[in-house]
This record gives C-alpha cells, structure tokens and sequence, in this order.
C-alpha cells in the first residue's frame, strides 16, 4: 500500500513563519501541540513525538502489529513496537520517502541519495541503491520495485530505477528525450490495466509558463506517454488507484484530486479545491473515501489540518488536526485507526 505523502521534505522545506519561536522545526516553523478533540465524526487523543521529536511528517503502521510504528522527519526515522510508549532511531538524516510493503512485510526509506530496506520488521537495515539524486518515491508491484528521484539539473535525463525486491539488477528507466530536471514525487500502479504512472515537479518550473509532467507506462516503465498533464492545474504529489477498476486518483497540489477513469488521458476536475495538499490515502474497503493532509501556510486555503473526501475526491471536509501540517496518514491492518503526522507537532491517532 502506498502511503505517501506525501509530506516529502523539499516541500517541506518551502514553509516558513514571520518569527522565530521558542522551538522551531525547519524552517522556523513553530512547534504546535493539539490538545485532543473530535471533529466531524473523528476524535483524536493526545500527540506522540518520537525521542521527544516533533519534526516528523512520514508515517507507516505495521499491517499485521498496531503497535509498531515506523516515524520519519528531518533527523531520521524512528521506530516503535510499543505504541510509543518506547522509541529507537535506526537511521538518521533527512527521510524523503516512507514506504510499506504490506505482503512481504518489507519497509523502505529514502533518506537524502540512499535507499534502506529492511526485511525483519526493522530489526536490520540495508542500504541496497545509492543513486544520483535524492530518492523521492517508492513502489512496489508484484515483485518489482520502482524508485523516484528528485533531480535538481537539465543536463540528464530524468526517469525511475527498476530493480527486484532487494535493489538488485537496477536498470535506469528514462521518460524520454527533453524530460529533465523532474522530481518524481509519487508513483502508482493500475492492476486491472497493469499500467504504471508517474506524477512530475519541474524543480525549476522552468520554462514558463509552467507546464509540469505526467507519465503513464503500459510495459513496466520500458517506455513512457507524452505529457498527459492536460487540465490538471499543479503538479502530481500523491496518488491512489482503485483496484476494482483502476479509477485513478491524482492529487495535485494545491489544486486538489483529479480524477480519471481513461489512464490519465482524460481529467476529472474537483468541485472544490482542498487547498495545499500533502497526502493522500484511499478508504482501501471503501474507496471513494479520500483522506487528505493539508498545509499550515498561513493562507486562507491552507490553513492545515486533516480532510476527508465521500465523493471520490471532489469535495472535502475537515475533520481535525487544525494548526499543523498534516503529512502522510496510515490505517492499522485492521481499519479501525486513522495515524496521522504531523510536522512541527507529533503523531496523532482517531
């Protein structure tokens, strides 16, 4: 199951407040508590910060153990088995993506060019490719892992890495000629179709107007579709797909969830615009029930908090965790609990 995110850390990095504070996250983003309380059918307890670390936005529930927990931030990522009552911290440095593999159990982390996996529940890490770029997205299909970059220049080619499992027999991927400079930040797979998509961030938004890149790919990544952006406002950062029928959902920033019922080549646009997005996880037994992470930016559109959509999407409502930046959200294997992080604050549970 793909949890992303993502709240992946360059987008992080991009917040900032008109004052400094007694205790700040990057950059200088004042540390919040949230005191517990329900809002629109959901009730959340008190947070939990990792080591006492609140600078946290990626997040993953252990599908077959509610009690283990894997946190990333920007000091590393953090693991408990004990509902955090107990924390270690196998890995350090920024954590660009949090990744879990729910079949074989398997867990993957990205922090800054690395990319960790552990086989064992986090008791050993390896770390099985060292690329060029930050790794930014992660996805597994069936029994072949695909990894995204975030590149930062125009003079390569951009794609992804295809490899096993395990990061072995790696084998660069390129969306084609003239397609440089992009941040993959989400990745995801049609398994009706057994098509696999790409959602792009021109680092640079360069040239303008801005213009930015999204790739479907019928054989594996082999090759790529020219630039189906179409009508979507914002680049791609999070995307579900159902697997009943392949909908596919596309959150772009800022702009809100698309839809599309045609492998991207035609859009769905939503009613209402969510604001600025950082997350998005699909209901996975009810699934046109969206569940979104929204900015703290000060804003009248973000003002932060997480969402939920019944409408595949189209609209959405708030239902807590205001004041924050909420990253990515996880269920327990269960579906009884709704994890949230949320940066500058702590891990919150419904």
């Amino acid at each position: 199951m793909r949890i992303r995110l993502g709240l992946l850390i360059a987008a992080l990095l991009l917040l900032s407040v008109p004052f400094a504070h007694a205790l700040d996250c990057p950059t200088d983003v004042p540390v919040v508590t949230i005191a517990p309380h329900s809002q629109g059918g959901f009730s959340w307890g008190n947070g939990v910060r990792p080591m006492n670390d609140p600078c946290v936005y990626a997040l993953g529930v252990d599908s077959l153990n509610d009690a283990a927990w894997y946190v990333g931030g920007v000091n590393g990522l953090y693991m408990t088995k004990t509902n955090g009552l107990f924390w270690t911290k196998p890995l350090s440095g920024h954590v660009g993506v949090l990744y879990m593999e729910p079949i074989h159990r398997l867990v993957y982390v990205g922090i800054a060019n690395k990319l960790y996996l552990s086989r064992d529940q986090g008791a050993n890490w390896n770390v099985i490719g060292t690329y060029s770029a930050p790794v930014t997205s992660v996805l597994v299909v069936n029994n072949t892992l695909y990894v995204g970059l975030g590149w930062n220049t125009h003079a390569v080619l951009s794609g992804v890495y295809r490899s096993n499992l395990g990061g072995g027999l790696p084998t660069f991927l390129p969306f084609g000629a003239g397609h440089t400079g992009l941040i993959v930040w989400s990745l995801a797979y049609d398994p009706i179709d057994d098509v696999l998509y790409a959602g792009n961030e021109i680092y640079d938004h360069q040239p303008t107007p801005y213009v930015p890149k999204f790739f479907r790919s019928a054989n594996g990544g082999v090759n790529w579709s020219s630039n189906l952006q179409g009508i979507m406002q914002n680049h791609v950062i999070a995307m579900a797909v159902r697997p009943s029928d392949g909908y596919l959902y596309a959150l772009n920033e800022g702009a809100g969830v698309y839809g599309s019922s045609t492998n991207g080549t035609t859009w769905i646009p939503p009613i209402s615009p969510m604001g600025v997005g950082d997350s998005l996880l699909m209901d996975p037994l009810l699934t046109t029930r969206l569940f979104a992470g929204r900015q703290k930016s000060g804003l009248i559109i973000g003002d932060g908090g997480a969402w939920v959509s019944i409408d595949e999407g189209k609209t959405f409502t708030a239902i807590g965790l205001p004041g924050a930046t909420v990253g990515q959200m996880s269920f327990n294997g269960t579906r009884t609990k709704l994890y949230a992080a949320a940066y500058a604050s702590g891990i919150y549970i419904s």
